[in-house]
């Protein structure tokens, strides 16, 4: 009999354990099966009380309120022109024709004598003058028109000793340049002429050189040019073939037939203005 209540005592003290047991399995949940309860504390959204997480949610923390910050806003853009100068361009159809081809009018003089022995024997090298108008100096060609004259003193048996050889004439010239519109214009040229001699300050003439003569020549050149804001200065050195001279016997001809050629050299320079 006593054995028995032992053993019952011991199955009631079993029992009661496994009631306590599920009671504080029951209270604390498993974590086999989701919470029902309406605050859940592991929910992100919704903040617990730490010291009593199943009763209400803990409170919101108080809203920071910051002070606005002005940022001052950027400042416009600023586009700057800087001008471009360009060079005109000139239409030469446009300019004149005086500065298209450019014009030049100068007047010089210098010194020129015959080539031949028969005449270097009778005259001396004597002074030359000349006016000119030249028209394309601007240009690759261009064109002279001129006068010309010369005087030397010229000695002969028979003949006044003052008496002097004048020539007069005029002259056209293709002229050639080498630079077109610069400071410095080497050029070259070669024409015709017509000169026609006179003996003056002659009070006798037994001679046999003659009152006067005209004679074709072909006169070519070569020469430089300088210009400096409308003025102009050249310089030229030539050589004058010449034809149909009659002025005086050769020294050298077998009769007195042959007349004395009447070559000429000569250098001069002029000064003017060119537009």
């Amino acid at each position: 009999m006593l054995s028995f209540n032992k053993a019952l005592r011991r199955v009631a003290a079993i029992g009661l354990g496994l009631a306590i047991s599920a009671g504080a399995a029951a209270a604390q949940g498993t974590p086999d099966q989701p919470s029902t309860d309406p605050v859940s504390p592991t929910d992100p959204t919704t903040p617990v009380d730490p010291a009593n997480p199943t009763t209400q949610p803990a409170p919101l923390p108080p809203p920071i309120v910051t002070e606005p910050v002005y940022v001052e806003p950027a400042p416009a853009p600023v586009t700057t022109y800087t001008p471009v100068y360009t060079e005109p361009v000139v239409v030469a159809t446009d300019e004149p024709f005086l500065e298209r081809y450019g014009v030049a009018f100068v007047l010089g003089g210098g010194v020129e004598g015959f080539t031949n022995d028969s005449l270097r024997s009778s005259t001396k090298d004597g002074g030359n003058w000349d006016a000119r108008a030249i028209f394309g100096t601007r240009d690759w060609v261009g064109f002279e028109a001129a006068y010309i004259g010369s005087a030397q003193s010229i000695d002969a048996l028979g003949l006044d000793g003052d008496a002097l050889l004048v020539g007069n004439g005029v002259q056209g010239n293709l002229r050639l340049n080498l630079t077109r519109d610069q400071l410095v214009q080497p050029f070259a040229y070669a024409g015709a002429a017509w000169r026609h001699y006179t003996l003056q300050n002659q009070g006798f003439n037994t001679s046999d050189v003659r009152d006067q003569d005209d004679v074709l020549e072909i006169p070519m050149g070569v020469g430089l040019a300088y210009k400096y804001e409308g003025f102009m200065i050249d310089a030229r050195g030539e050589f004058r073939a010449a034809t149909g001279e009659d002025l005086m016997p050769s020294l050298s001809g077998l009769d007195g037939d042959s007349r004395a050629e009447m070559h000429r050299w000569g250098v001069n320079a002029n000064i003017g203005y060119a537009f």
